[in-house]
């Protein structure tokens, strides 16, 4: 062998054991961090190996010094009382949201940096010192798997995942670990049992241990769908740029709520309402079948400036009048006339025409002031009637034939504040309810065509006809100029849907209750096979999503079954717990839904997305509905106590195993506890002095004792001598001075490594 491969070979063996220590340390703790934050690689991350290297090194130093142990203990008090009230504080409700997120992996609390603060520190600390006490202090592999098993534990309490690259690599290391366990037995002549076998029965009784652990503590009752998460650097942004971290901008495809439902939880709007309602941004008209996404067929916002000018026709109180003043007009007309017949009578040829007479429409407000959020967009309600701008120089407001408001503005100012006026949506509910929309499409053309003829066109009840007359024409064309070519087994599914149906209400309807009821499951953090992100996979397959995957399958179905249908996104404002009248929008209120053109009603929005789960990121109750207080304060409880159990079992594991030992030896018989106390003896000496032993005689061990302990072992080989070879019994006094001979030798033993210890101290400083 050379020099240099000497060299090699001799820094891997000196070297390469703690480089496995590290490795192991930064899987584990990668592994964990990984729940809360679903990167592999963030800031987090690079300091926590950082500091697993740094502790490994630390834990040797202080391991020579006489008093390392004490040093280690204050040093552990010292991490887990000050980290955590150094970030998250004395303040209940923050600790009390701290366990909510660590227990359900940063869904049920969204992630701040006090929290991952908090976390990586402990965490780092706990794995690291574990790690090395079972690979430096006491090599036990076993016990090394039980605390390889935690992250995972983790993960299964939070019903989260992780990357099987960690499972791989984290029980490679294990393995490794497992053989260099078994290498140095086998050289002390002590290792017994070491196979394959065996190490695969350790590892299956303590993954099942593990699993048993995280399914029994009791959760926090909320689903695995709240995905919030900071993002890794926020910790090192002090603000300064002006820059936020969303930006309401215009998309060619859909996607807009899947980003904002998946990202850092932000408020973006506060509004004062009369009434809440959603809260439009875009609408996509296209479907693309190679990405599974909506697509507007246009590159750039469009739509009219003069469309506040007649927005307040669309009024159905003023449609009401406008039908009341037809009817007479057109009696009086028929009467009039020369052929008069009753059949001319638009009563007669609309019979539920009398009714429209009936409609009545209510009028609300909101003001809305965007939160640091520039935007192209003004979110505003599907029936908007007007809109004004106050604090940003808006020269015009148009809107689209969509319901999609922009400015002349290429980006809205971050703190922009609007009024917007608008009809209700419960009049169109009502209007579905009542079966007055049960007519087919093209009899509400005739009608309007034929009721704006009976009117003077410079009438306001003929303005008022003519622009839903123009509505309605705008829906005929999209329903044609928009068609989609559907799979044959969507097309077969809208079919059973909509099988004896009529009206495009009841279609409507009949495939908004599919959904609520056809065992849907709403998930933010569920993610389709590799391939399998399409509206097949969810219908028929995992029936499982997030609001884009519903909206996107009920348009299909909707379009397959002939309605007029398109997919839009906006938000869902929140209500203020403390102040009535007031409504939250945050990030994660962002939503994805369907829109049908409905004769009478007009364009209607239609929910597929389960009740519950609407424009919350999947968790529409508040956090006292989704989280039960008792649950949280029980899993802390169970886990802090676990926790120190387990420090405490790791500290005196040594203590405890050698009194249990002395337990058993002093209440066996006399000659066979003597036979336990001197195989013990042996034990202790080859642990000590890294020599094996087993083939040494009584008398060889007694003269070894003389040597490096000054200590006679005859108390404890002559009795030994004389059950073993000279097959005696011996008396209980025999066995007293034995068991006193074993205490003196091992207590030598102790005070030896002390003394090495100290004196190898000494002899790296010098």
């Amino acid at each position: 062998m050379t020099e240099a491969s000497e060299k090699v070979f001799s820094a891997a063996k000196k070297h390469g054991e703690t480089f496995l220590l590290w490795l192991l340390c930064t899987a584990a703790l990668s592994a964990v961090l990984y729940v809360y934050t679903e990167n592999a690689f963030n800031i987090y991350t690079l300091a926590g190996s950082a500091a697993a290297f740094g502790l490994i090194k630390t834990f040797d130093f202080f391991r020579r010094k006489k008093f390392g142990g004490f040093i280690y203990f204050g040093t552990m008090v010292t991490v887990f009382a000050v980290i955590p009230s150094l970030f998250i504080g004395r303040n209940w409700d923050s600790w009390f949201a701290f366990i909510r997120w660590f227990f359900s992996g940063a869904q049920a609390e969204e992630t701040v940096a006090d929290f991952m603060l908090t976390l990586m520190p402990l965490m780092v600390f706990f794995l690291t010192s574990a790690f090395y006490y079972f690979t430096r202090i006491i090599y036990r592999s076993s016990m090394l798997a039980l605390v390889s098993l935690i992250p995972f534990a983790i993960a299964v309490k939070a019903a989260a995942r992780v990357p099987d690259a960690y499972c791989a690599l984290i029980a490679s290391l294990n393995l490794i670990f497992f053989i260099i366990d078994g290498r140095k037995r086998l050289l002390k002549g002590s290792f017994r049992g070491g196979t394959a076998v065996s190490a695969a029965s350790v590892y299956t009784d303590f993954a099942l241990a593990a699993v048993l652990l995280a399914l029994l503590v009791p959760k926090p009752s909320v689903a695995p769908y709240y995905d919030k998460f900071e993002a890794a650097v926020s910790m090192f942004s002090f603000g300064g740029s002006g820059e936020t971290a969303y930006r309401g901008e215009y998309k060619t495809f859909s996607g807009r709520a899947d980003e904002l439902l998946r990202g850092e939880s932000v408020l973006l709007y506060i509004i004062s309402s009369s009434e809440p309602t959603y809260m439009k941004t875009q609408v996509f008209n296209v479907y693309d079948s190679e990405t599974g996404l909506w697509t507007d067929d246009s590159e750039t916002v469009r739509g009219s400036r003069k469309w506040q000018e007649t927005s307040q026709l669309m009024s159905f109180e003023r449609l009401a009048v406008a039908v009341e003043k037809v009817i007479e007009q057109n009696k009086a007309n028929a009467e009039e006339s020369f052929f008069y017949d009753e059949s001319y009578l638009l009563t007669n040829k609309y019979p539920w025409a009398e009714r429209l007479t009936e409609l009545a429409d209510a009028q609300s407000y909101s003001i809305v002031y965007a939160q640091d959020y520039p935007a192209v967009y003004l979110p505003a309600p599907l029936r908007t009637a007007e809109i004004s701008v106050s604090n940003a120089n808006v020269s015009w407001i148009a809107r689209s034939d969509a319901g999609e408001v922009f400015t002349n503005l290429p980006m809205l100012p971050p703190n922009v504040n609007y009024t917007v006026r608008y009809f209700s949506e419960r009049t169109q509910n009502s209007i579905m309810a009542s079966g007055i929309s049960d007519i087919s499409l093209e009899e509400w053309d005739d009608f309007l065509f034929d009721a704006k003829w009976e009117l003077e066109s410079n009438s306001e009840e003929y303005l008022v006809l003519n622009e839903f007359l123009k509505n309605q024409t705008q829906a005929e064309n999209y329903r044609d100029n928009y068609s989609t070519e559907v799979s044959p087994e969507i097309q077969t599914l809208a079919d059973e849907i909509t099988a004896g149906l009529e009206y495009d209400r009841q279609k409507a309807e009949a495939i908004e209750e599919y959904f609520t009821g056809g065992g849907f499951l709403y998930d933010l953090g569920y993610e389709p096979p590799e391939g399998m992100d399409t509206s097949e996979y969810f219908l028929f397959e995992s029936k499982t999503g997030i609001c884009s995957d519903f909206a996107d399958a009920y348009v299909l179905l909707a379009r397959a079954a002939g309605l007029t249908a398109r997919y839009a996104e906006g938000f869902v404002p929140q209500p203020s717990p403390e102040n009535a009248g007031t409504y939250f929008i945050y990030s994660d209120n962002a939503h994805a839904y369907p829109e049908v053109y409905i004769p009478v009603a007009g364009w209607t929005r239609f929910e597929p997305t389960p009740a519950g789960y609407i424009g919350s990121g999947g968790g529409g109750a508040s956090e006292e509905e989704d989280t039960d207080p008792t649950a949280v304060i029980l899993t802390a409880a169970v886990f802090i106590a676990g926790f120190g159990i387990f420090i405490l079992l790791v500290m005196l594991f040594p203590k405890i195993a050698e009194a249990i030992f002395r337990l058993r030896a002093k209440y066996a018989e006399c000659g066979k506890g003597v036979v336990m106390l001197y195989n013990r003896h042996i034990r202790n000496a080859e642990n000590r002095f890294k020599e094996s032993f087993r083939a040494f005689t009584p008398e060889q061990m007694g003269s070894l004792s003389e040597e490096k302990l000054g200590q006679s072992l005859e108390p404890l080989t002559k009795p030994f001598t004389a059950v073993c070879y000279g097959g005696s019994e011996i008396g209980r006094d025999d066995f007293n001075r034995a068991y006193e001979c074993y205490k003196v030798q091992a207590k030598a033993m102790r005070r030896m490594k002390k003394e090495k210890a100290v004196s190898e101290n000494k002899t790296s400083k010098t």
